[in-house]
């Protein structure tokens, strides 16, 4: 019997199908809770603000994006209102907004703080559940109950042997 994936990708896509999407107003307030992260990149050579990166990256995963190099072609061809909408710079008004080259997006993602990310995104989604719950606009309740689950994954340490004979086992 095959293993199940261990991306978290497609569980979230689920939990998002036939949810109504978010609001233009609610978007600014996503990229104020990202632009509030700490940025791992030097001061110097930034061309993108953090916030537009991760913006960027997160709409790339819901269309269906993969991988970094998905990430990539995907923010390539996204239309300047999107991209402009996500949070792009202009430097020049005669020039459209500019995606971040995979090596940009590879750079973020490996050196982003993964806890102050989902405090983030998870504070904004909590907000945002609330917000249309107060609001009596909650139309899909879910299907069945929801359940607490803790994924659990162990190793055991090759050739480390406590004194009583027991081996060291890892668990995450």
């Amino acid at each position: 019997m095959p293993a199940a994936p261990s991306s978290p990708i497609p569980a979230g896509l689920g939990q998002l199908a036939g949810r109504d999407p978010a609001c233009p107003g609610e978007l600014p307030g996503l990229l104020v809770r990202l632009s509030r992260l700490p940025d791992p990149r030097r001061r110097r050579g930034r061309r993108h603000p953090l916030s537009y990166i991760l913006a960027v990256a997160a709409c790339a995963v819901l269309a269906g994006a993969k991988s970094i190099t998905a990430i990539a072609e995907w923010a390539a061809d996204a239309p300047d209102r999107l991209l402009f909408c996500c949070g792009a710079t202009l430097r020049d008004p005669d020039r459209p907004c500019r995606a971040p080259s995979e090596a940009t997006v590879r750079r973020v993602l490996q050196r982003i703080d993964g806890d102050a990310f989902d405090a983030a995104i998870g504070g904004w989604l909590t907000d945002r559940a609330a917000a249309c719950h107060a609001a009596g606009q909650d139309r899909h309740p879910p299907a069945r109950p929801v359940r607490a689950a803790i994924a659990v994954d162990g190793k055991t340490l090759r050739g480390a042997i406590r004194d009583d004979g027991r081996r060291v086992h890892l668990l995450s």
